[in-house]
């Protein structure tokens, strides 16, 4: 199978990417959820303690560390491909 630049040809690297953007959907969940309590909570006319708020921030960031590596390793997954082919 011919490559072509900018599209990836092989049907195991094709897999592999999907896998790993298969793995960031749980943290993406996590993340769409700590958006949609903020949101919430910034409608509310409440004061809202900081101490309250770091468990949240500590989840997310947790979160954006987890995609960010899946992310890298999908990248780097599918360059080690290209280069292969």
């Amino acid at each position: 199978m011919a490559k072509r630049h900018g599209k990836i040809s092989d049907e195991s690297t094709i897999d592999a990417l999907r896998q790993h953007l298969f793995d960031m959907e749980p943290e993406l969940r996590m993340l769409e959820g700590a958006v949609a309590l903020l949101q919430s909570l910034s409608t509310t006319a409440d004061q809202v303690e900081p101490i309250a708020l770091t468990p949240l921030a500590h989840l997310s960031a947790e979160a954006v560390e987890k995609i960010l590596s899946m992310w890298r390793q999908a990248v780097a997954s599918s360059s080690t491909e290209a280069r292969a082919q």
